[in-house]
């Protein structure tokens, strides 16, 4: 081939790059890639496999081998469970199948046969790169969190659902021979045309479906951490109220001591000061919610044999929402004092630090920890760091919250979830780093919101 005809070529081959990259921007509004290069490499490639792969009826080897390809590619390039990225991989690259089909069959054989077949072989890279632009911009505007994860159940459901499409498209490809002519056009030809249009359509449906199925499950996961940041404050609030009670209560205290006998006395003074309310509030700091949880996380430290040092720089009271002040702290510390109790006594330690000043809270928690070589890690990471990044208006690639080690998983977990959900709110930072022994959540928010 001479150079010339490389030169001619060239505006093919930059337009089936350019498809290619649309169909990659489209899988990365569904599903988060690893962050390293080779796995974006190799995505990319598969992408663009599957946007240029000719797809004739009855010609099986292309489409068979360019599927299992591309569903391998997905599975080690993407991050999620196994069930998400084989169910979206099928989804998303059946979708792209069915276009190339109805592509390279149903109009083709209609340009030919109103003898366009210049004109269309002039426009065909361009008709793929239009369906990718439209694809990606469907998908762009969807609005979607990718790191959404349904559960197992509803995975299969939408698996089992894709399943019909899927069939249609493997029948219409694999089991017959191509035997389009005029005197079938009005049968054969319309009736792939139909086909295939179905197909392309129900995928869209799917893809639709799992937007909605992830809204309604981020509804109910924000409900649960309403409910529990509520709990926390609730809690606090009765704290505060049976403390105003014993006060009002006290004149009739001290006259029941008086009357009691010596031994009696001694025990309805010790249950007295048994009561939590009469627990010392400690002025760690100058907004009394923080106050509030400090105290009562700094006795359930105490009460488990964990250290406990807490600094609190917060010259006024925070301008958030009390029960979202109340949720960040108190789950952190539940969390920080869950991982000690793994541990031996002298090994326990939480230390907090939170700093209020120029626009932004500050909070920095650590806590001793299983080391990072510990079989709850990854069996995949060997590293003693753990990095993750969770940033409220675009999570990164690893933005997987740390599975809880209960066993009821789906009453469990939430502590980590409700910060994150409440940094998002207000539109903060919040980052998770774990260097052998030592986890540290570190976050901040910005004040002025």
């Amino acid at each position: 081939m001479s150079t010339l005809e490389y030169i001619k070529m060239l505006p093919a081959g930059i337009l089936s790059i350019i498809a290619a990259f649309f169909i990659y921007f489209s899988l990365s509004c569904l599903i988060q890639f690893k962050d390293k290069w080779r796995y974006k490499i190799l995505l990319q490639f598969g992408c663009w496999l599957i946007s240029t792969i000719i797809i004739f009826i009855g010609d099986w080897v292309n489409m068979t081998y360019t599927l299992l390809f591309f569903l391998a590619v997905v599975w080690v390039s993407c991050i999620g469970s196994n069930l998400k990225k084989f169910t979206l991989g099928m989804m998303f690259s059946c979708t792209t199948f069915a276009f190339n089909a109805l592509y390279d069959n149903c109009i083709a054989f209609l340009a030919h046969i109103y003898d366009m077949d210049s004109f269309y072989g002039n426009m065909y890279l361009v008709g793929r790169l239009f369906f990718a632009v439209f694809l990606y911009l469907s998908l762009r505007f969807r609005k979607a969190d990718r790191s959404f994860e349904l559960s197992a159940p509803l995975w299969r459901l939408m698996l089992s659902l894709s399943l019909a499409p899927l069939g249609i498209m493997l029948s219409l490809i694999l089991l017959r021979n191509s035997d389009y002519s005029l005197r079938l056009l009005n049968q054969t030809l319309i009736a792939d045309t139909a086909l295939f249009l179905v197909v392309m359509l129900s995928f869209a449906g799917l893809l639709r479906a799992l937007t909605v199925l992830e809204k309604q499950q981020q509804l109910e996961l924000e409900n649960a951490l309403i409910r529990q940041n509520k709990s926390y404050y609730e809690a606090m609030e009765t704290q505060q109220f049976e403390i105003r009670r014993l006060r009002h209560d006290m004149t009739n205290h001290l006259q029941t001591l008086l009357i009691l006998p010596p031994q009696q006395r001694d025990d309805y003074i010790q249950e007295m000061l048994d009561t939590p309310a009469l627990v010392q509030i400690f002025s760690w700091c100058a907004d009394p919610t923080v106050n509030a949880v400090l105290t009562a996380k700094e006795s359930l430290m105490r009460q488990n044999k964990i250290p406990f040092s807490a600094k609190a720089a917060i010259a006024k009271p925070l301008p958030f929402e009390k029960s979202d002040i109340c949720a960040i702290f108190a789950n952190a510390l539940d969390n920080a004092a869950e991982s000690c109790l793994k541990l031996e006594e002298s090994l326990r330690r939480v230390q907090l630090e939170a700093k209020a000043g120029k626009g932004i809270l500050a909070i920095n928690i650590s806590n001793s920890c299983q080391c990072a070589s510990a079989p709850s890690q990854s069996s995949g990471d060997n590293s003693a760091v753990r990095h993750l990044s969770l940033h409220a208006k675009k999570p990164t690639e690893t933005s997987q919250l740390p599975r809880t080690t209960k066993k009821d998983a789906k009453n469990h977990g939430l502590g980590l979830r409700s910060i994150q959900s409440i940094v998002k709110k207000y539109g903060g930072s919040m980052e998770i780093r774990q260097e052998e022994e030592m986890f540290h959540l570190f976050l901040y928010l910005p004040m002025d919101t």
